[in-house]
């Protein structure tokens, strides 16, 4: 039978999976429904569920018949607009950077009183935000990557500026991050679409996509030439093996080494066409690796001392349907994290070759 979140009981069974707004489950089909999951559920806006109608120990399950009456009168007892949660404001922003982006492709010259205007009122919100922006990889498909990657960009880009103590300049940082990958309008989508390793030609053209971003901005006066050089800069390295001029790393302009890392931990975290996503905590062991060759090292210790503080002690939904709270980090040789399982206190590790994962954090 098909159910509110609201008429579930402990004890229901989910027959059916439970999908959320990025097209993987988040409650699996069998679970043995308690009231942490009902609250999952209701976080996501889930609507309805398909369970049995017998209870896990055996008692017939008869869901609230004055469930909608209810609802209709809280409705009208309290209806007011309200604010949307991060994550639903956040994919409303992915949007309308797709809608942009399109018109770039056509032609379009960037608006940046548009641009503005759709990212501000998210860059608002970060503060409160920190444990669903560091795991905001989650919320795209391969499909759909790409234009979360320059939204994921300018809100990690945010904290990272702002743990830095850039106060009075990160949303300057963070809107060049949003338009880092603007100029890949110029190029063929096939380049940063295609499935499979991307070929030696593929990659060359890629590689041009700094430049033309940096054409799109240098001619906007409300941009300032810190910003629009970091557009430029923000796949050069340390080790100056970067692109694409190739600088040396002391010549690289700090709000290009910010995006730098938000960049590339976005990017390894997630699902791409030519890439499957990492752990996050086996991509920041992979980004150790490159101290003083990719990332400068005090902006990289600081954006990890920024996804510690946010994440350790939440709540977190496994992808086996188990619930529990992450307790510890590891990054050295054998990457791994530490979660308490609520319903048993077990303490148990997910290594980066386990099938085993975090699915979203519970709020």
């Amino acid at each position: 039978m098909l159910v509110h979140p609201n008429q579930l009981v402990p004890n229901c069974i989910v027959k059916t999976d439970v999908y959320g707004q990025n097209n993987r489950p988040i409650v699996l089909k069998g679970t043995i429904v308690t009231d942490m999951h009902m609250k999952v559920l209701n976080s996501f806006l889930v609507t309805q569920v398909e369970v049995s109608s017998k209870l896990a120990n055996g008692q017939s399950f008869q869901p609230d018949q004055d469930f909608a009456d209810k609802t209709q009168q809280s409705k009208a007892e309290h209806d007011q607009p309200s604010l949307p949660t991060f994550l639903d404001q956040y994919h409303q922003v992915v949007k309308d950077y797709q809608q942009m982006f399109k018109q770039w492709q056509n032609g379009a010259v960037i608006d940046m009183h548009q641009v503005r205007q759709m990212i501000l009122p998210l860059l608002e919100r970060v503060d409160h935000n920190h444990a669903d922006i560091l795991l905001i990889a989650n919320q795209s498909t391969k499909q759909s990557y790409f234009y979360h990657h320059s939204v994921s960009m300018s809100l990690l880009t945010a904290i990272l500026a702002k743990r830095l103590g850039f106060d009075k300049e990160w949303i300057q940082i963070s809107i060049a991050a949003l338009l880092a990958d603007s100029g890949m309008a110029k190029l063929n989508k096939a380049h940063f679409e295609k499935n499979g390793k991307l070929l030696n030609h593929d990659y060359q053209e890629i590689k041009k996509h700094p430049t033309y971003s940096y054409r799109y901005l240098e001619k906007i006066p409300t941009l300032a030439k810190a910003v629009k050089l970091a557009v430029l800069q923000h796949h050069e390295r340390i080790d100056s093996q970067g692109y694409p001029l190739g600088v040396p790393g002391d010549k690289v302009h700090p709000y290009a080494k910010i995006i730098a890392i938000a960049d590339a931990y976005h990017a390894m975290t997630a699902d791409r066409y030519y890439q499957d996503k990492c752990l996050f905590f086996s991509v920041i062991s992979t980004m150790k690796k490159q101290v003083n060759h990719q990332f400068d090292r005090r902006y990289l210790n600081v954006f990890i001392t920024s996804l510690e503080d946010a994440l350790l002690g939440e709540k977190v939904y496994l992808s086996d349907g188990t619930i529990g709270t992450l307790v510890a980090l590891e990054y050295e040789d054998l990457p791994e994290t530490m979660i308490q399982l609520t319903e048993t206190n077990q303490i148990i590790s997910i290594g980066e070759n386990d099938q085993l994962m975090i699915n979203h954090l519970i709020k």
